[in-house]
């Protein structure tokens, strides 16, 4: 997961994910004969399988304002506090990311969909949950590439802790 979060699918060498991950390449290509490719849909399955674990939690939990907690809580985790590149993006933005496609797009969705969940517990509108979903979706991924960029995390924790103020306040237009 850190070759592509680090250097995205383009850049991710198979000589540096052996050094990475300790094994030879001959070894890397046993365990995914697909190579590369393989890898890295490998990773993205991993990380959908940490965040349905979340979603599950999330489900279980009956107070919107800590739905909200705890997936705002796994996503700053995963990004160690804005620290680490969004893997997501990285592979959106290969040469190929076709062949990413249908995964990325499941996992923003499955985001969206929790975060909309949530919106509708929390009492919104089924148009304003979902437009506020899609909002902090933008304003995470945008925070990632401005703390990276800037080399500033803090930029991501300000933006986490706007949306656990913001993210659930009444539709003013009800």
């Amino acid at each position: 997961m850190e070759s592509f979060r680090k250097d995205g699918y383009d850049g991710a060498s198979l000589e540096t994910i052996s050094k990475r991950v300790g094994l030879g390449k001959s070894s890397l290509y046993h365990h995914f004969p697909g190579g590369k490719e393989e890898m890295a849909l490998a990773v993205l399955a991993h990380l959908n399988e940490g965040l349905r674990k979340t979603f599950d939690a999330v489900k279980a939990e009956p107070h919107p304002k800590k739905k909200l907690d705890l997936i705002l809580d796994a996503i700053d985790a995963l990004y160690e506090g804005g620290k680490k590149a969004c893997l997501l993006a990285r592979l959106g933005a290969s040469v190929d990311r076709a062949r990413f496609g249908a995964p990325l797009k499941a996992t923003f969705s499955g985001l969206m969909s929790v975060l909309a969940d949530i919106g509708r517990a929390a009492g919104l509108t089924a148009p304003t949950a979902r437009h506020r979903a899609e909002q902090a979706i933008v304003r995470i991924q945008g925070a990632l590439v401005v703390s990276a960029a800037m080399g500033d995390p803090s930029v991501f924790d300000r933006t986490l802790g706007e949306l656990r103020t913001t993210l659930l306040l009444p539709d003013r237009r009800r």
